[in-house]
């Protein structure tokens, strides 16, 4: 039996190898993240609905005299049985899609108003930042922790820029933040997969040896790296 072989860049994020203008290899790389906003609006909004549902079903179960406590007890449970789905609902309406391409001589990202452009050949690199507001969601967090302490109340606050990291271009090491990710894995994914590219490109034009495709070996103790 013919066995395929799977492609190294087969998966997410959705990666393309094409031929450029040029006739030399290139890819196109469409990752679709959220951003830890766009996060916490997608659970206000599923919860917003939750509790529309709620007041709704009671004003119908009001003008039902004869409603069965089942059925009153089914709406106490309706927030807990719909936020899940709404949220996830939420989440795929506000995932958005990047289009970045490599060359063997640029790196591009698609913006609104048009492309920004990278010189490839000059020294690079991919890293992934810990979100700027992720000092800031800690400090706030664990002063929630303590003063429910003090209340004597079991606080857990839950992370969004903790979680979320900023994709970034490091161009003759400096900071080119490309894409802003919320989720450890998926920033990884994104990574792993752009480094990948770029390293393949280096290696069919000379430029360096080898490719990486383990996420773990994308967090080195650098500069603005994650530790």
């Amino acid at each position: 039996m013919k066995q395929e072989i799977l492609s190294p860049f087969a998966g997410e994020p959705k990666t393309g190898e094409y031929i450029d203008e040029s006739g030399n290899t290139a890819f196109r790389v469409t990752p679709r993240v959220l951003t830890p906003e766009r996060v916490k609006l997608a659970e206000f909004l599923a919860g917003l609905c939750s509790l529309a549902l709620m007041v709704g079903g009671f004003y119908g179960l009001t003008k039902i005299p004869s409603a069965s406590p089942w059925l009153w007890f089914a709406l106490l449970l309706l927030p807990a049985l719909t936020f899940p789905v709404l949220n996830s609902f939420w989440r795929h309406l506000f995932y958005t899609e990047t289009v970045m391409v490599l060359t063997t001589d640029k790196f591009k990202v698609r913006r609104w108003n048009g492309w920004k452009c990278f010189n490839r050949t000059l020294k690079h690199k991919f890293a992934l930042i810990p979100h700027d507001k992720t000092q800031k969601e800690k400090d706030a967090n664990e002063l929630a922790v303590r003063q429910g302490q003090a209340r004597g109340q079991v606080v857990a606050p839950k992370r969004y820029y903790g979680d979320s990291f900023h994709l970034s271009f490091q161009y003759i090491d400096q900071r080119n933040d490309i894409l802003t990710i919320y989720g450890r894995k998926e920033a990884a994914a994104i990574v792993t997969r752009l480094t990948a590219c770029d390293e393949r490109l280096n290696q069919l034009i000379g430029m360096g040896d080898g490719v990486s495709l383990s996420p773990d070996d994308q967090w080195t103790p650098e500069p603005g790296d994650i530790l």
